[in-house]
């Protein structure tokens, strides 16, 4: 069973550079395009790009409720889904630049943002206490939740300030890609630390039964 979680753990490691490489080459893809500079192939490229991303970002939820199944179901289920919800809003934005054209651009171009910041704001939410959870049960190291709580919390910030104002405050996702650059590396080489396997709701029934022990 160790063994399947390290090759789960490898994959999310991976996963997660491979959603950050993909997502930035295709949407710069296919900014270039919308503004005229790349051929409309090279744009479909892009959007294939970015559906890639989205595929990576399901994996890496559904593979992170496996690895980690014995532990607060909620929690991880609620990480597993903040990824989900992220996927499909990242597809949808991307998908609807196949709707492009002159006469729509601005609409297109808002709807991806609004697709963004609402992707953004799920994952900072849900993500910022995923790491607390790892943080609390001593699953990695310290400085690197942190790291991790603190980067999507900017996120989250973000992602606010984006979908109330016309501001959009890039400097933020500073600290969460810095950790989305160290957790996966961590991930492959290392893996999380279950040497003392935690299931919260066993436990909990274990303290009420041995309470009630005559």
């Amino acid at each position: 069973m160790e063994k399947q979680f390290r090759r789960y753990e490898k994959v999310i490691g991976l996963c997660f550079l491979f959603a950050t490489v993909t997502y930035a080459i295709g949407n710069q893809m296919i900014e270039n395009g919308v503004h005229g500079h790349l051929e409309l192939s090279s744009t479909r490229l892009g959007i294939v790009f970015e559906l890639i991303n989205s595929f990576a970002v399901v994996i890496i939820g559904w593979m992170s409720s496996k690895v980690l199944k014995s532990y607060n179901k909620s929690i991880i289920k609620g990480y597993m889904f903040a990824r989900f919800i992220e996927g499909f809003l990242l597809a949808v934005g991307a998908i609807s630049v196949l709707l492009l054209s002159q006469a729509n651009i601005e609409p297109i171009l808002k709807l991806r943002e609004l697709c963004f910041s609402l992707a953004m704001l799920s994952l900072g939410a849900f993500s910022s206490y995923y790491c607390w959870y790892l943080l609390k049960k001593r699953l990695a190291p310290k400085w690197m939740m942190g790291l991790g709580i603190i980067g999507y919390l900017c996120l989250l910030i973000y992602s606010i300030i984006t979908l109330i104002s016309e501001l959009s405050p890039i400097w933020l996702f500073t600290p969460g890609g810095f950790f989305e650059l160290i957790f996966p590396i961590y991930l492959i080489i290392k893996g999380l630390n279950r040497s003392r396997p935690f299931n919260d709701s066993l436990n909990n029934s274990t303290i009420v039964h041995l309470i009630n022990r005559p």
